[in-house]
């Protein structure tokens, strides 16, 4: 079977299946469309060379190289090598995301900065806002239905009213739902309050709809016209990385955690992707083992000028085990 026709089915079938998001298939339908390289069923190690040389960024690579992977074991061909070479790839892509991240740096604002701009803004903008400097939610997170109560069984993303006059945030359509669950997010500022009461939404409204007034569905819809109202079109990601270089700036180790768990993530990945400073979150590492020598007090062993080792602040006996006093 030709390339091309072999990355027609493929699109066909992820756009049949509707297994994978709006987005995702766009990507992969882009991704395939712009294969270049020739002959996708030839011998894996040429197509490996062809990649390397077609190329230079390691994450544009690695999305051809997924998608090629795909495609070849939708026509059963073998992808062993190709599999072990993307496993490869990792090491490029982190150096990558850091050098990037360190480019990007002086070009942004400072969490000072945005949160001034924040304060002069009103209504949905603030909310947006709001909600991605604080809570560091994404932008599917944000496509919220004001109700007065959350159904049982949802999943759709909530905004409602509590009895104590706080608004809670229901979360069950985000990027990580299938780990960390349904996200539960309660909300006490009076201005972010005053800010939502003076949009009037209707009960069973979304804060950002169609004209029409209904949900909008499409996920590239809604990022197009949700970045639109973020501080200076940043985008939901160039904010998280200012709030998160700022936290790590300041120390504030517990509202970065508070974060990521808002926002349905680990610290580690918060560290990795959206960290300007390019902290490691790594263990500290273990003091070197101290050692002494001694003349062993257990008269069955005696050994003389051997090397104690230092366990619990403790030195014992490399032979017996003994305890030197």
């Amino acid at each position: 079977m030709k390339t091309q026709e072999m990355i027609k089915n493929f699109i066909k079938k992820i756009n049949d299946e509707k297994k994978l998001s709006d987005g995702t298939i766009k990507n992969y339908t882009n991704t395939a469309n712009s294969i270049s390289i020739g002959n996708i069923a030839t011998a894996q190690p040429t197509l490996i060379t062809k990649l390397k040389s077609n190329y230079e960024n390691p994450n544009s690579l690695a999305l051809s190289l997924n998608v090629i992977i795909l495609i070849r074991k939708d026509n059963e061909l073998d992808t062993d090598k190709l599999i072990k070479f993307r496993n490869t790839l990792s090491d490029s892509i982190r150096k990558t995301r850091k050098d990037n991240l360190s480019i990007l740096d002086p070009k942004l604002p400072s969490a000072e900065e945005i949160k001034i701009k924040l304060e002069n803004m009103s209504g949905i903008r603030y909310i947006v806002n709001y909600l991605m400097i604080y809570n560091g939610l994404r932008n599917k997170d944000i496509n919220l239905k004001y109700v007065k109560s959350v159904p049982k069984e949802t999943d759709e993303n909530y905004i409602m009213f509590k009895k104590n006059n706080t608004i809670e945030l229901s979360v069950a359509d985000y990027k990580t739902k299938s780990k960390y669950g349904i996200k539960k997010i309660e909300i006490d500022n009076e201005r972010f309050i005053d800010e939502f009461k003076s949009m009037d939404i209707k009960i069973d409204g979304y804060i950002l709809p169609l004209k029409n007034g209904g949900k909008i569905k499409n996920v590239s819809t809604f990022n197009e016209k949700i970045v639109k109202y973020t501080i200076d079109n940043l985008g939901q990601n160039k904010i998280a990385k200012i709030i998160v270089k700022d936290m790590l700036t300041n120390n504030n180790y517990d509202q970065l955690e508070e974060l990521a768990k808002d926002r349905g993530t680990s610290l580690n990945v918060i560290l990795k992707s959206y960290n300007l400073q390019n902290v490691e979150n790594k263990p500290p590492e273990p003091e070197p083992e101290k050692v002494i020598t001694f003349k062993c007090s257990n008269t069955e062993c005696n050994a003389t000028n051997e090397v104690a080792r230092k366990n619990d602040n403790t030195y014992k006996c490399l032979l017996c085990n003994t305890i030197i006093p």
